[in-house]
Order: structure tokens, then C-alpha cells, then sequence
């Protein structure tokens, strides 16, 4: 088995205003520590058992922080999986980032609908519009990173195509520095940070572009639970895997 190098991110999506303190709905902190450590075998295994425990919990389906709790173990345990190039698990758990990020969106859309149909004060107001702006911009993150996983599954990470996208795979991690924070269990966007660094993510869109037809691999390989994969309704239920998920973000 050939592991890749990813440098590590104490991985990120999303910024807001403080709200109340919340505790995760799940300790991840052993993975976590397993994973910044470089162990990506226990950490994919501690995620993986996070992942599960997170779905069994009562959670508030009306809190943004529980979705980018959802984001942050996906997150991980997509990097895990870059690491050891295990290209279908790194798939499937992008899948399951994307279906959370689209739920953190609609949410943070269907709050701001409803603030400003009711009248609710400005500076609300503000927070709410801010909100959605930065739910657009991790749902853009995620579909770049969706993108270079599809190629990778696609190449198997051989070839010109597969050598290329793994680079660029470590490129967005490493655009990523400074731009995510994991703050309370669940992924924080630096929004000032992610603006001065615009020039590096439109480099990757660029390489992207010039390694194939993103559209026609989107076709290809629909998210897990979409109506074209002919799959259950709910992203796959991690499993657990000789020399799966290791890698950073």
C-alpha cells in the first residue's frame, strides 16, 4: 500500500457570530489527536466510529453548528482516505460532505427567508445574510474538492491525470491553511483569510479545468443517494476497512 503526504489542516468551513456555547453532539478528540499525530489508520477508525455515534445522537436540527460538526468528520475521514488512496471511500465520503454542506445551506437560506419575512431586526438580519454567504463559499469548496476525488477515482491516482489531480488535491489542502479552524468539534471558515488567498483557489479551478470534463465525470459518478446512483437515500454508512481513510484538512 502507497500512502500519500497531506499536510494537515486544523480543517475548516465556516465562520459565525458566537452564539451560546454548545458542546459537540460527539467527542472526536482521539481521532483528532490520532490524525494531527499522522496515525491515519486509528484516526479513520476513530472517525469512523464518530460518524456512526453522530447518527445515533439527538441532535438540533435547527443549530448551523451541528452541520459543520457533520462536515468536519466527513472532512476527515475523506482526507483519510486520500492518504492511504483508497479513491472509492474518499467518493463516498465527499458524497456524504456534499449532502451536509447543500442542508447547512438550505438551512442557513430557509432562516434568512423567514427573519426577513417577519420583520426581524437588522443586525439579525446581517448575521443571517452573512450566514448564507458563507455556506455558498464552503458548498464552492466542497464541490472543488468533490471534483479532484472524482478524477481520482476515475485515473485510480495513475497516470498524468491521477499524478496531477493528487497535486492539486494537496494544493487546496494546503490553500486551506489559516482559511479552516476546528473550533468547539465542528469547522470554522476565516472569510478575511479565505479573500486574500482567492488568486490560489482559482489556480486549482484552472488545473481543474485542463484535466477533463467535469460535467460528463459528474454524470459518471452522481453522489451517493442521488437518483441517478441508484443507491439508499442517505449517504453509505462509513465502513471500517483494511488500509482505508487517513489524511488532513
Amino acid at each position: 500500500m502507497r500512502y500519500i503526504t497531506l499536510v494537515l489542516l486544523v480543517g475548516g468551513l465556516l465562520c459565525a457570530i458566537p452564539l451560546c456555547a454548545a458542546a459537540s453532539v460527539v467527542d472526536a478528540s482521539a481521532a483528532e489527536q490520532a490524525y494531527q499525530s499522522g496515525d491515519f489508520a486509528a484516526a479513520k477508525d476513530g472517525f469512523t466510529a464518530a460518524v456512526s455515534q453522530f447518527r445515533a445522537a439527538s441532535k438540533d436540527s435547527g443549530d448551523y453548528r451541528v452541520y459543520r460538526e457533520a462536515m468536519y468528520l466527513y472532512d476527515r475521514l475523506a482526507d483519510c482516505s486520500f492518504t492511504q488512496r483508497d479513491w472509492p471511500a474518499l467518493k463516498l465520503y465527499m458524497d456524504g460532505l456534499m449532502v451536509v454542506g447543500e442542508s447547512e445551506l438550505n438551512l442557513a437560506q430557509t432562516q434568512l427567508s423567514g427573519a426577513l419575512a417577519s420583520g426581524i431586526a437588522y443586525a439579525t438580519a446581517e448575521y443571517l445574510r452573512e450566514r448564507v454567504d458563507e455556506s455558498v463559499r464552503i458548498a464552492s469548496i466542497i464541490q472543488l474538492k468533490r471534483s479532484l476525488s472524482l478524477l481520482l477515482l476515475d485515473s485510480q491516482g495513475e497516470g498524468a491525470t491521477g499524478e496531477a489531480a493528487i497535486a492539486q488535491y494537496q494544493a487546496l489542502a494546503a490553500a486551506l491553511q489559516g482559511v479552516v479552524t476546528l473550533q468547539d468539534g465542528y469547522y470554522v471558515l476565516d472569510v478575511p483569510t479565505l479573500e486574500k488567498k482567492l488568486d490560489q483557489f482559482d489556480a486549482i479551478f484552472g488545473e481543474l479545468e485542463k484535466l477533463g470534463d467535469m460535467q460528463e465525470l459528474w454524470k459518471k459518478y452522481p453522489p451517493e443517494g442521488s437518483a441517478d446512483a441508484d443507491k439508499p437515500a442517505q449517504p453509505a454508512e462509513p465502513e471500517g476497512g483494511a488500509e482505508t481513510p487517513a489524511g488532513g484538512k
